[in-house]
């Protein structure tokens, strides 16, 4: 093993260094600052460009008062029930994100981050996520870091921790700036906040192979630096296991889009044999599952099948540069795309049939559009329309331990002292492959962030 010496002399100081400008990241560097520490954010990109700056839906927070001004009755320890129950969860993870989120969609609000209204979340019990293009959010918080007094530093990458020899204690810093080593030194404590390993093949094959072939769309700098800092020192793993999982549907010619969105409406999904195979709704799961098993479909292919209805009512903008095949007859259609013609015709014919006599599916049970919200329709009014699609990854649902005060834990169950980690770094909310409540890793990166800030500027000085 390496060992890292604890330099004679540093090259900078701060009381707080957060490693990663992103959605846990900002949080925590601004709660730290108000809290009266001089704070640094190492950033290894040139600008902010963690996950939030391409979400364009935005976080899930319970009973929010835009939730109670449409008479939704929901509340944090509904979500906590979610949290364990659907998502099969850690519980005191789950208690510290849900007992704080409320408070943290309200520091949202403060610091001005406009939510646009609900909308109704995949796997969720309740209609609770709320609307807010990512871009703006991320601009937001960078903005409110700033006036902080955060010194926010871009192109430097945190590469090693650097710990006391006899406690143990994390100091700081090895950090790359151009081409040369600096070293950082955190008087009290670290943060780590990297985001994910999507944009490091060699971590995705170790962890997830199965989906080594699925489309990257994380930020760039996912590239497992933190995992790697963490596991130098000893730090022990959560979920680590079952981390890489597919996330929504894109178009398999461009590999673009967000084709997912065209089941919301009404679509439905269907394999080259013409044949339904998942609740398009995802009403009790994660929409990443449909893509997975769309991946086990023969020949790896799957289609999602619209009318005219759904388009007048689907979010086109999502489509990004994918070209729907187009056709006046489902049959004309299938012969298009290579769908098996006579499968899709009595797929789509069962389909209507059940929604028109008991009006819901009764092959996979969609009783909804999506997730609680809407009742199903019939696929009739031509042209009918089809997009090839193919699986990508997004965030990934496993990492680090840490402990409700979002300290990082060793392999014995012991603090890492000085440590801490917050956002998609860090395992503990979801349980096996595949139970994510989608919306809830910006709220929880946001809300674990400060949450993790709280306690890491009470770590006595060195």
């Amino acid at each position: 093993m390496n060992v890292v010496q604890v330099p004679e002399k540093w090259d900078y100081e701060a009381d707080i260094i957060v490693v990663g400008a992103g959605t846990a990241g900002l949080p925590a560097a601004i709660e730290a600052a108000e809290a009266g520490a001089k704070v640094a954010v190492l950033e290894l990109m040139s600008y902010c460009a963690s996950s939030l700056a391409l979400v364009n839906i935005g976080p899930a927070f319970a009973g929010t008062d835009v939730q109670q001004q449409e008479g939704i009755d929901d509340s944090p320890e509904q979500y906590y029930r979610d949290g364990v129950e659907r998502a099969k969860g850690s519980p005191e993870i789950w208690r510290a994100f849900t007992d704080n989120q409320l408070d943290t969609y309200r520091w949202c609000k403060r610091i001005g981050t406009e939510f646009k209204g609900l909308y109704a979340v995949q796997g969720h019990s309740k209609k609770r996520g709320l609307w807010v293009k990512g871009p703006d959010a991320l601009r937001v918080l960078e903005k409110t870091a700033k006036a902080k007094g955060v010194d926010i530093r871009f192109l430097h990458r945190a590469t090693r921790l650097i710990t006391d020899p006899q406690t143990g204690r994390v100091l700081g810093f090895k950090v790359r700036v151009k081409d040369d080593i600096k070293d950082f030194k955190a008087k009290r404590a670290v943060i780590l906040a990297t985001g994910g390993f999507g944009r490091n093949r060699e971590m995705v094959e170790e962890y997830g192979p199965e989906f080594v072939g699925c489309v990257p769309t994380m930020p760039p700098g996912h590239l497992g630096d933190g995992l790697r800092m963490g596991l130098a020192v000893g730090a022990a793993t959560k979920n680590l296991g079952s981390a890489v999982i597919s996330s929504f549907s894109i178009d398999a010619e461009t590999k673009t889009g967000h084709i997912s969105f065209m089941l919301h409406p009404g679509g439905i999904s269907v394999n080259v044999n013409g044949k339904r195979f998942w609740d398009e709704s995802n009403r009790l799961s994660f929409y990443g599952l449909q893509s997975k098993e769309g991946m086990r479909q023969p020949g790896g292919n799957y289609w999602v099948v619209y009318d005219e209805k759904v388009r007048k009512n689907a979010p086109i903008e999502r489509l990004g540069k994918a070209k729907p095949y187009q056709a006046n007859t489902i049959e004309e259609l299938a012969k298009q795309v290579g769908i098996d013609a006579k499968g899709l015709k009595e797929t789509i014919d069962k389909y209507n049939s059940d929604i028109e006599t008991v009006g819901y599916d009764t092959v996979f049970n969609r009783r909804t559009l999506v997730g609680v919200d809407g009742t199903p329709i019939k696929i009739d009014t031509p042209p009918f329309f089809a997009i090839r699609c193919a699986a990508s990854t997004s965030s990934f649902k496993g990492g680090l331990k840490i402990n409700p005060r979002c300290q990082v834990i060793d392999q014995y169950e012991e603090v890492i002292p000085s440590l801490y980690a917050a956002g998609e770094l860090t395992g503990g909310l979801w349980g096996s492959k595949g139970t994510y409540l989608p919306g809830t890793m910006v709220s929880a990166s946001m809300t674990l962030g400060r949450v993790a800030a709280k306690n890491a500027v009470k770590e006595p000085s060195w």
